[in-house]
């Protein structure tokens, strides 16, 4: 190779790898994370942790906590403790296993030993009486003559004051939860905040992302019982899961602590969150489960 190509080359080789490199930077993006917090494929069995629920599993999973409780055979309100091991399917019988039968044990049979006056015939033969005689009756001497009783004088007690009852403090009844009905209509929806989502619905999104300023009020989107309120997934601190019908399950995922508890009963705009200041304190993930399946919040949201 002639040296006048060889110090072509070299005058090109730096443009050429310049390029090559800006094309593979270029096509770097800023990865963006799946908040939604749900692990597929469920396993076969879970093992029940601390923190956990009926529904925060189902959730989990994206299943519906529904066929939870029947493949487990639970009843509500659904009790299940650290250390149980759920079935996430359906319990099937491998093929060619037997299955177990119930067997009746033969009645027990009650061995008596005989005597050795009874003979192998099985007639007893009798035994000599012997007679217990009695001894004669001991007397008993007549009771002295019972002394004159002496009367003591004895000391009244002061009669006592009676002191009025205290009153009883009147017992406030505990707002009882709403009820759960079989499904909600498409009425019985608002969006929890008035802002814009940062990330919609699709593309492995199942829910609604949020960035929202210091001191916006999170407001729950429909009415029903706070079946889960505790450790958050998918990257938040906090989860609070509400049950707002028999198909429909609804999610907050806040970073700040959540104004309400396991057990709460909510009514459509009640405070869920209020967002303070921080890096991702005002980062906010809204779902709803159809049947364990997310839906568009979207489509029910007029």
């Amino acid at each position: 190779m002639s040296t006048f190509r060889l110090r072509g080359i070299a005058r090109w080789l730096p443009v050429v790898v310049y390029v090559a490199l800006c094309g593979c930077f270029g096509q770097t993006g800023v990865p963006v994370a799946e908040r939604s917090p749900v692990e597929m494929p469920p396993p076969q069995t879970y093992v029940v942790h601390q923190d956990d629920s009926l529904y925060s599993i189902a959730w989990r999973y994206e299943l519906n906590f529904l066929d939870i409780a029947e493949w487990n055979d639970l009843q509500p309100p659904y009790v299940i403790h650290p250390g149980d091991r759920l079935w996430l399917e359906p319990r099937r019988v491998a093929a060619g296993t037997p299955v177990p039968r119930t067997v009746v044990a033969p009645p027990i049979r009650q061995t008596v030993s005989r005597s050795d006056s009874e003979p192998p015939g099985g007639q007893a033969v009798p035994s000599t009486t012997s007679v217990v005689v009695a001894p004669p009756p001991v007397p008993v001497p007549a009771p002295a003559a019972a002394a004159k009783p002496v009367a003591v004088a004895v000391p009244t007690k002061p009669a006592e004051v009676a002191v009025p009852a205290k009153p009883a403090e009147p017992q406030v009844a505990a707002k009882p939860p709403p009820a759960i009905p079989k499904t909600v209509g498409a009425d019985a929806w608002r969006s929890p905040v008035s802002a814009q989502p940062v990330r919609g619905f699709g593309d492995g999104s199942k829910g609604l992302d949020y960035s929202l300023p210091p001191g916006t009020v999170i407001r729950a989107a429909s009415s029903g019982v706070v079946v889960y309120a505790g450790p958050g997934l998918g990257g938040f601190r906090h989860l609070v899961i509400v049950k707002t019908s028999e198909r429909h399950l609804v999610a907050y995922g806040v970073n700040v602590p959540p104004a309400l508890r396991e057990g709460d009963g909510v009514n459509q705009g009640d405070t869920v969150a209020r967002t303070t200041g921080g890096s991702t304190a005002g980062d906010f993930h809204f779902e709803i489960r159809d049947g364990g399946k997310p839906v568009d919040p979207r489509s029910l949201i007029r």
